[in-house]
């Protein structure tokens, strides 16, 4: 089966999450490429990231991707026994890099049927998927989500969880369609909060940990036609999307921090 994913640059958790996939899925399943897409590593993002890891955070997790970036480029120079980057995981498996402008487009659709990519995995893809995408891939589309839905949908379900004194929450991977994170549910596992978790090491446990055994799972399972799915109800949702200040405030208050 030849698979296909959707992502965005990243230093922290997607190579991570990369690297833990490939060693854990099977041998004929085969990923064929990568679309790397523009996402949240921007300059008109800053401020946000100001507003939610204050001063000092933003410049500590600065200094921390300024690193990743170097021992990146040293990585690339001699070798290192690491991934850094998104690119570097790719490259690490010998995965083309894509970039297209619109994963939408009807030449970028032409391009995965001349790949005979059966299906497609989103993890982070920054761009919404359109219905034309979602029927291109025989084996459909795939997410995977940093919390148990259908509770938790949208951005930054690690930290919202975290604000709210939630006492566990998980990862899913579900199949997409147009809603924001809905779709059937293939697989999910449960991820205890401890009182001493941060935002870093809850996502590391979540979607990097879990994560990959849960797609390396829901990939099996679609390969071997051994796939049963769970329902995603919209009536049981809950929406969130970036914090603003009071839940910034709620999230400090459970004496909670960003590392």
């Amino acid at each position: 089966m030849n698979l296909f994913l959707l992502t965005q640059p990243d230093a922290f958790y997607i190579p991570k999450l990369l690297d833990r996939f490939m060693a854990k899925k099977s041998d004929s399943a085969q990923v064929v490429g990568a679309a790397v897409l523009r996402g949240e590593i921007a300059l008109e993002n800053v401020p946000d990231y100001l507003r939610l890891m204050g001063a000092r955070g933003t410049v500590l997790n600065g200094l921390n991707f300024v690193r990743h970036k170097a021992l990146n480029l040293i990585d690339h120079a001699v070798g290192l026994d690491g991934i850094y980057s998104v690119r570097g995981a790719l490259q690490a498996y010998d995965i083309s890099e894509h970039t297209p402008e619109n994963v939408n487009d009807p030449a970028f659709l032409d391009f995965l049927r001349e790949l005979n990519v059966d299906l497609v995995v989103s993890i982070a893809c920054p761009q919404i998927v359109r219905e034309d995408l979602l029927d291109c891939p025989p084996e459909g589309v795939l997410n995977i989500h940093g919390a148990l839905l259908p509770k938790y949908r949208g951005k930054l379900p690690s930290f919202w969880v975290l604000a709210n004194g939630e006492e566990k929450t998980g990862v899913t991977v579900h199949y997409m369609n147009e809603a924001l994170d809905d779709g059937p549910i293939i697989v999910q596992e449960e991820v205890p909060i401890r009182p001493d978790d941060t935002l870093h090491s809850l996502v590391l446990k979540s979607k990097v940990q879990h994560g990959a055994s849960a797609l390396a799972e829901a990939v099996q399972q679609i390969e071997t036609g051994t796939i049963e799915t769970d329902d995603n109800p919209k009536d049981e949702a809950t929406y969130f999307s970036f914090p603003d200040p009071e839940a910034i405030r709620r999230f400090r208050e459970q004496g909670r921090k960003i590392r």
